[in-house]
């Protein structure tokens, strides 16, 4: 475990998990990878829950390559060289895949797609959702013939479980808000200045923040929380999360 820059792991899981918003995250996670796994070129392909690209971002990467490589080489050679379809996995992990292209067999990819691009050296992961469904598909690229080292690739497979941690969340929470958009709140029991609280409790806003939001006090908003749970008939925030989400 010696060399390993923990110091730039965690200032790098730090930031990323700083950001609320899943584009701006995911291309915060490959810039600053860079610092830990240096690259030419990179790309990450923003996937929906059937596997389907509906968004990119490119570095140092002309936009006609990625259109050809969607378009047309991610479906020759049986799909050699294409998104791999997958069942999905709750427990799935990310791992890294590293491809030296001078050691692929010739073909019309390598021929028309990966000699005109200089690309010598490529890696790849994906990040999943909490269902285990890739939802982000990470592309590295050197030109040189300098090979990724031993240690970059143990710097990624350090972080890049932390960072799936931090992607996963993201999902999570679209579904938390989907669920509070289905609360019958007409149907509980709570006073209206309750249904705020209670609202804000399941977005995860903490009770010092309802009171910076709602302008009272800290005790006022602790004797409406309380009331919640007594109305709920719980004793803990997890169990009223529980009654109310499900």
């Amino acid at each position: 475990m010696k060399n390993i820059p923990w110091e730039k792991i965690y200032e790098i899981n730090l930031k990323c998990g700083s950001i609320n918003d899943l584009i701006s995250f995911t291309i915060e996670v490959v810039n600053s990878l860079k610092e830990l796994c240096d690259y030419d070129q990179a790309l990450v392909y923003f996937l929906d829950g059937n596997g389907k690209v509906y968004n990119q971002h490119l570095i140092n990467i002309d936009r006609q390559w990625s259109t050809m490589y969607l378009e047309y080489y991610s479906k020759v050679e049986n799909g050699r060289y294409g998104f791999i379809d997958r069942i999905p996995d709750e427990n799935a992990l990310p791992t890294v895949n590293i491809v030296d292209w001078d050691k692929e067999p010739s073909s019309e990819f390598i021929l028309n797609y990966i000699r005109p691009r200089g690309l010598k050296h490529s890696l790849g992961f994906l990040l999943y959702d909490p269902k285990g469904r890739a939802r982000a598909l990470f592309a590295f690229d050197r030109t040189s013939s300098c090979n990724f080292t031993s240690s970059e690739l143990r710097n990624l497979n350090i972080i890049i479980p932390l960072l799936n941690n931090l992607h996963k969340k993201f999902f999570l929470q679209k579904e938390v808000n989907q669920r509070i958009k289905e609360i019958a709140w007409e149907t509980t029991p709570f006073t209206p200045r309750e249904i705020e609280i209670a609202n804000m409790l399941c977005q995860g806003i903490t009770p010092a923040n309802i009171s910076r939001i709602l302008y009272i006090s800290q005790s006022t908003t602790n004797k409406h929380i309380a009331n919640i749970y007594k109305k709920m008939q719980v004793s803990s925030l997890q169990e009223l999360l529980v009654r109310l989400l499900g």
